[in-house]
Parts: C-alpha cells; structure tokens; sequence
C-alpha cells in the first residue's frame, strides 16, 4: 500500500498523467470503432464510415486532451473543434445508429476548448440530441437512453482524467515556484545582511578618505597622517567582516541550516515544524553533521510520500541532537559540541 501511494505522490505521475489521459481518450473511440461492424442495424459500409470518421477526428481531439491535461490551452483550440464537430456531426447519418456515441469525445472537446457558456451550451445540446439521432438512424427505442448515457458518463470519466492530469501540473508548478520563491528569499537575505554590515563600512571609508583628500589640500600633515591611519584600520577591519561574513554563509550556523531546511520542506509541500531549545543551539555545525542533515532533507524532498515532518534539536550531555521524524521514520543525527 505504501508504495502505490508513495508512487501516486511522486513526480513521475505527473508527467504520466497527461499520457494516460491521451492514451484513455483514444481508446473508447477505437474500441467502437472495432465494434461498429457488429451493431444491429449497421453493416460494412457504416462501419468504414465510422472508421474513417474517427480516423480524422481523433487526432484532433487527442491534440485538445494532450494540451489541455498539461494545464495549456492549444493553439487555434477554437478551430480545430470547428473541424471536429464538422466530421463527427457530418458523419453521422452514414456511420450508423451507434455512431452517437462519438459525442462524447465531442463534448469533452468543448469543455475543453471553448469559453463558458459556450462550452456548457455545446455539453448540454449535445448530451440531449445523442439519443434523438440514434432513434433517427433506426436505433430501438429501449437502447436510446442507454446511447445518451454512455455520452454523458463516457465524457464525464474522461474530463474528470483531464482535469486530474492538468491539477496535478498545476501543482508541481506551484511547488517549484515555492522552493524557488525560499532560494530568492535567502538571496534577499543575504544582500540585506552585506548591505547593512560590509555596505555601511564601506560607506565609512569611502567618507574618511573624502575627509583625508580634503587635508592634503589643505596641507595638514600632521592631521593627514592620523586620518589615513584611521582609514587604513577601518579597511583591515571591514576586510576581516568581510571574510568573516563570508565563511559565515560557507559554514552556516546549525540554525540557519535548520531554518533552511523547514523552508525547503515547506515549499515542497511537507507540513514542517522546527523545534529548538530553550537555551538555543550552537553557533557552528561541523561539515559532517551539515551533510548528514542535508542528505536527510534531500532525500525526504524525492520520497514525495511524506505528508509532515518535525525537526527536533535536543541537548543531551552537552551534545546537541537532531531528530528528524517523518511520518513513522525518525533519523538522529549528531552535532558534536
């Protein structure tokens, strides 16, 4: 059971979806064709009738399924429908009294295609004439109802599937907007952090040397020579900010990985919680317990199976733990003091 279901939430169903959505949608169509020599009521010539209708009408409808379970709208959608409708409805009296049934992909077709009311107006005719153009074409009173409701029930399953297919793209999108919305917020972050620290030193400097050019004009040695030491001791200092700014964001804080880690959860979709303790965590996180929880996150961001997590930082005996559960597994990593 866990494995359909973890199947079900991975990425790959998605882009199966629209695969299966296209491969469903074709065969109804070429199953009553295969059946269409055998109705009561028609014979060889309706069904090559019904056979080369559907085969001209069927890529036209596969191309609305295949866009359209892909969340796209396709390109002159409103034509190609023309041109379908065109056969399906034109075919009608010469591939016999069960070719009605094609409605279906008709109908699935409008939905798909045209804008509402139009296409809730094409559904609702189309629905309603299916039975009266079997009764037309010699089909038995008794067999008409069944012939509507195989129009109403087939379409229906089959834009059910569509609208599955194009739900679930629409959701791996908004997944990845997410995690890449979490990665430009880090990098917002970030340029505040430089901004604010190693901009305003910069900005100091940038003034005393103002301040130290001024002097020399005026031939103030003695007040030149202690503003350039001045100058130069705000340089080593902001260089060594800086750097240190810099291995900061090389080696993060336990913290901020932490942090990092929920974000990324959250964006995927697994409902994240970070539980820290009161007296707070280290400031460093050594390279080997940094990876051991990155290859945890990264494995639990493909499972795709897990619906929540908690990420639980405990000390004990001086050392800190991390406690990764999620859903039944639970993973501790180490961070030595």
């Amino acid at each position: 059971m866990g494995t359909v279901v973890e199947f079900w939430r991975s990425g790959r169903v998605v882009r199966l979806a629209p695969v299966a959505a296209v491969v469903c949608s074709a065969v109804l169509p070429v199953l009553q064709v295969t059946l269409a020599f055998g109705y009561v009521g028609n014979d060889t010539r309706t069904g090559l009738w019904s056979m080369a209708a559907t085969a001209a009408y069927l890529p036209l409808h596969l191309r609305h399924v295949w866009y359209a379970a892909r969340s796209v709208h396709p390109p002159a959608g409103r034509w190609t429908f023309v041109a379908m409708a065109v056969i399906v409805l034109g075919v009608t009296p010469l591939a016999g009294n069960m070719w009605p049934r094609a409605y279906a992909g008709l109908v699935v077709s409008a939905l798909l295609v045209l804008p509402a009311p139009w296409s809730y107006l094409g559904f609702v005719t189309l629905v309603a004439v299916a039975a009266p153009a079997g009764l037309l074409l010699g089909l038995p009173w008794q067999s008409a109802p069944w012939l509507a409701f195989s129009v109403l029930c087939g379409g229906g399953a089959l834009l059910l599937l569509v609208w599955l297919a194009a739900a679930l793209t629409r959701l791996q999108a908004a997944r990845e907007a997410l995690a890449q919305q979490a990665v430009a917020q880090e990098r917002r972050r970030i340029d505040d952090d430089l901004r604010l620290t190693v901009g305003s030193a910069l900005e100091a400097i940038v003034t005393r040397g103002e301040r130290a050019t001024a002097k020399l004009a005026r031939g103030a040695s003695a007040e030149l020579a202690g503003e350039l030491g001045g100058l130069a001791e705000d340089a080593r200092r902001t260089l060594a900010e800086a750097r240190r700014r810099v291995r900061g964001y090389r080696q993060p804080s336990l913290r901020a990985e932490l942090e990092t880690a929920a974000v990324l959860l959250s964006a995927a979709g697994v409902e994240t919680r970070l539980r820290l303790p009161r007296l707070g965590v280290p400031e460093t996180i050594p390279q080997r317990s940094r990876d051991a929880l990155r290859a945890t996150v990264t494995r639990l961001l493909r499972a795709d199976a897990v619906d929540a997590c908690t990420i639980t930082a405990m000390v004990v005996d001086g050392r800190v733990l991390l406690e990764v559960r999620a859903d039944d597994a639970t993973e501790t990593i180490e961070v030595p003091a």
